[in-house]
């Protein structure tokens, strides 16, 4: 796992998105209501998780992103967790099998999928979207140690 674009020059590729407006988009969530990222803009730091309930490496890094984002309960930090082209239904199974609550929107466009305006090669990718609405931080894979990596991301976007 390599977290791309810190501050201090962490290795691995830089993602062209960082120091960027993040790319704007509407998904559907679980529930069936509309996400819209710029709704959220300018008043939370947003972290996008793309990933799959078929994926080994997404569902050991989820609790991980899951637990650093709830580091932050009422700062005014948001999980939205970009599911990649599963069935709502399928989606609904496995989290209720995990026992897993979180926010979840369907990316199943296959014309012009949410995880092409974010450059996604590779599942689990998690971006990190500040107040300003920039792209701060980039995490592609998963390895132990993410969720400390991740607060310490999230702490910067939040100042």
């Amino acid at each position: 796992m390599k977290g791309v674009g810190a501050p201090n020059g962490e290795a691995g590729q830089l993602s062209e998105l960082i120091g960027k407006r993040a790319p704007d988009f509407e998904l559907a969530t679980l529930e069936g209501d509309t996400f819209k990222l710029a709704e959220s803009l300018g008043k939370e730091v947003v972290v996008l998780d793309f990933w799959a309930t078929w994926c080994g490496p997404c569902i050991k890094a989820l609790p991980e992103v899951m637990a650093a984002v709830n580091e932050f309960e009422g700062q005014g930090v948001r999980l939205i967790a970009v599911n990649q082209n599963e069935a709502a239904s399928t989606v609904r199974k496995f989290l209720a099998a995990k026992g897993w609550d979180m926010a979840v929107v369907l990316d199943t466009d296959d014309e012009r999928p949410v995880r092409e305006l974010f450059g996604v090669t590779g599942i689990p990718t998690t971006f990190i979207i500040g107040k300003d609405g920039k792209v701060s931080m980039m995490h592609s894979g998963y390895s132990p140690g993410l969720k400390e990596e991740l607060v310490k991301d999230i702490k910067r976007a939040l100042k």
